[in-house]
């Protein structure tokens, strides 16, 4: 199993690569601009972690999916601009974002899964970017002491040259 963009609940709040979910949700959380990388254009393919336990259980039990290789996503491309305008509109907050120059070394441009192999088994996703941002929330504002998190995993990034900035 292959898997795409895995976004919904209980995602790390400090692995820098835990996703666009958290940096955008906990951005606005805190009514801080969302900041995007590279030019927000990049392709990313969402898939809510529920559909992936879906989708685990059926290949677990399914003798046709015997040692075959699967691409697990949303079946769906969104650019992360797009993605940022529905993290806002779950939020009920302007979708402003800002473009700094900078990208996260080693973030592939695009991230799309041909899916055709599980659809073939009877899979499809069920569920879109937007439930998965609205379980994300929901989630986080269970949580406590989230403040100050984004900046320190920011940070860090910065300090091992994650973060760079484009060059002129």
């Amino acid at each position: 199993m292959r898997y795409s963009i895995v976004q919904g609940p209980r995602q790390s709040f400090y692995n820098a690569y835990s996703g666009a979910c958290r940096i955008f949700c906990l951005s606005l959380c805190f009514d801080q601009q969302l900041v995007l990388y590279e030019d927000g254009a990049q392709l990313r393919d969402y898939v809510n972690i529920h559909d992936v336990v879906n989708v685990n259980l059926l290949v677990l039990n399914s003798q046709e999916a015997d040692y075959q290789v699967f691409n697990v996503g949303g079946g769906q491309a969104y650019s992360v601009s797009e993605f940022a305008g529905i993290v806002a509109d779950v939020y009920g907050k302007d979708s402003t974002s800002r473009i700094p120059g900078s990208y996260r070394f080693g973030d592939t441009r695009h991230i799309v899964s041909d899916i055709g192999k599980l659809k073939g088994l009877g899979w499809s996703p069920t569920r879109t970017p937007k439930d998965s941002v609205s379980e994300y929330v929901e989630w986080l504002r269970e949580q406590e002491s989230v403040e100050g998190i984004q900046e320190c995993v920011e940070n860090h990034m910065k300090k091992l040259n994650v973060i760079r900035q484009v060059s002129s």
